[in-house]
């Protein structure tokens, strides 16, 4: 657990990069984004996912923008949970309420509130990765990341149904996968996500109220020369049984498209 209030920058570096480094995940506490913004969030992705009915949320599939809906069991991997994209460069959604479901054109803005403060967050830790690594740019990494290039950052809310009865075997909550970007945001509202440890075991990762779960992409693993980790994570029914629902926020962080990856 790594504490973002602490005073010494170059020792919540060294500790950040450190557990990146070993899991490609951490927690992170006093993180500057309010609670209150993280449960408003969780309470209106809710009345989407329950209330809105199925075919009223299927008339707005998911975009190349990445913003829209997707079903559960829609997805290529057959995942049972339902996901709707909010993604797009700074003011995007709400400029164009039109590609939205009605449900969140009146709350265009607090998304896009939320995904900026998510997004400053995200250029603090990647500061810090460039400190710790010793580079003599700290903005190496942060500056290549920013709100208004190409179509912006991605955000998914996910909600994982109750099943009354378990599925085929075959299918997962969430199948087994890196991230492709820089680094992703989690937010959840209970535990389920399991990662990928050094030996190929699988291991739950805790839920602790008010901290936000960090995994680093591939895109940052190999920028980084491959000195930071980016792990495999799933969520399986053994860790979020079939009665049981669950719904997590995800801030996919990437670098502008003109970006040149070069391993440091």
């Amino acid at each position: 657990v790594i504490d973002m209030s602490n005073g010494n920058s170059q020792e919540v570096a060294e500790q950040i990069t450190k557990a990146s480094q070993e899991w490609g995940f951490l927690l992170l506490k006093n993180h500057g984004i309010a609670t209150a913004d993280v449960d408003e969030m969780f309470a209106l992705a809710y009345q989407f996912f329950v209330g809105v009915p199925e075919n009223k949320k299927q008339l707005f599939p998911i975009t190349s923008d990445y913003v829209g809906y997707m079903g559960s069991l829609k997805d290529r991997y057959k995942d049972d949970k339902s996901s709707m994209w909010l993604s797009g460069s700074r003011g995007f959604l709400t400029e164009n309420l039109q590609i939205l479901p009605p449900f969140w054109r009146t709350q265009a803005e607090k998304v896009e509130k939320f995904k900026h403060d998510c997004f400053l967050l995200i250029r603090r830790l990647l500061v810090y990765f460039a400190m710790a690594m010793g580079l003599p740019d700290h903005e190496h990494f942060a500056r290549a990341h920013q709100e208004d290039a190409g179509k912006g950052n991605r955000f998914r809310l996910n909600h994982y149904p109750a099943r009354a009865t378990a599925p085929d075997e075959a299918t997962t909550r969430m199948s087994a996968h890196s991230d492709s970007g820089s680094i992703t945001l989690l937010f959840q509202t209970c535990e389920g996500l399991e990662v990928e440890s050094p030996t190929g075991e699988w291991f739950l990762t805790p839920h602790i109220p008010e901290h936000i779960l960090v995994n680093l992409g591939d895109a940052l693993a190999f920028w980084s020369g491959r000195w930071l980790k980016a792990t495999k994570h799933r969520v399986t029914f053994k860790g979020v049984p079939h009665d049981r629902e669950r719904m997590t926020m995800a801030y996919f962080a990437l670098a502008s498209p003109e970006t040149v990856l070069e391993p440091v």
